[in-house]
């Protein structure tokens, strides 16, 4: 019946996944191939040559002139984190809270089906949905960077990828937590991408500010992000911060799923 729920959960997903998964790996694809162009005309350090230290590294575009700098800049920095997030929260808000507010989880729910179990699973094929996008966007810039003699280490671009799939599953958790204690579907949105939104504005922005630049280290985003994985490969201390986070929200979620009262639409 587990895997039943499961196959439901990924069929449900299919289509969007297989959009945004070719949309994602499009966007991966194209920017490694403007990479010779912009790298042998050496424009790349005079694109960012008129901005502040501050804003630079607030952008993400630190050594643009180097290969992890330029995928750092255009891909790594915000694009992936923001896409894949986005993606993740979609798709747990529409499969639990969205399901709920149309009617369909109570008709499920009204089979011998363990409550927990179905919300899980859903969670669960969410998960899978990101984990194999993730693979073929990483898989995409670790065979392609090669090709195009870009100095790039492959732990480095695990690091990073595997780092972007935690940040987008913390905020796909947050959202299942938010559906869980009831919440409707705009608000599981509105809460979700907010976080997401607030925690890069930490992230980013904060260090520029003397006085608040500790509180940037308590976003997701620096936890994921924060070590410069391209260059710096893995830190212990982001992945685990990232999972107890997640794990957290998922125990909030089936708590509260659990004892309340399932919407009738």
């Amino acid at each position: 019946m587990n895997l039943e729920l499961l196959n439901r959960g990924l069929g449900a997903q299919k289509r969007s996944a297989i959009i945004w998964g070719c949309a994602l790996i499009a966007l991966t694809i194209s920017v490694l191939a403007i990479w010779p162009s912009m790298s042998e005309s050496g424009s790349l350090d005079t694109l960012v040559g008129g901005m502040s230290p501050e804003l630079i590294a607030a952008l993400g575009l630190e050594g643009f002139g180097s290969a992890a700098g330029f995928l750092n800049g255009n891909l790594y920095a915000l694009f992936l984190p923001l896409l894949f997030a986005v993606l993740g929260i979609m798709h747990t808000n529409a499969l639990t809270a969205g399901d709920e507010d149309a009617g369909r989880l109570e008709l499920l729910l009204a089979l011998p089906i363990n409550r927990l179990s179905v919300y899980l699973s859903r969670f669960v094929a969410v998960m899978l949905v990101l984990a194999v996008i993730a693979t073929l966007v990483g898989a995409a810039v670790g065979f392609g960077a090669p090709m195009l003699d870009m100095d790039i280490q492959v732990t480095g671009v695990v690091a990073a990828t595997l780092g972007v799939f935690l940040l987008a599953l913390f905020h796909a958790a947050l959202g299942f937590a938010l559906a869980g204690i009831g919440l409707r579907t705009g608000a599981v949105l509105a809460g979700s991408l907010g976080a997401l939104v607030l925690g890069y504005v930490a992230y980013a922005l904060l260090p520029m500010i003397e006085a608040l630049e500790s509180l940037a280290t308590a976003s997701p985003w620096h936890w994921a992000l924060g070590n410069q994985p391209l260059d710096n490969g893995f830190t212990g201390t982001g992945i685990a911060l990232l999972l107890v986070g997640l794990l957290f929200l998922l125990v909030v979620g089936l708590v509260a799923v659990r004892t309340r009262t399932i919407r009738t639409a």
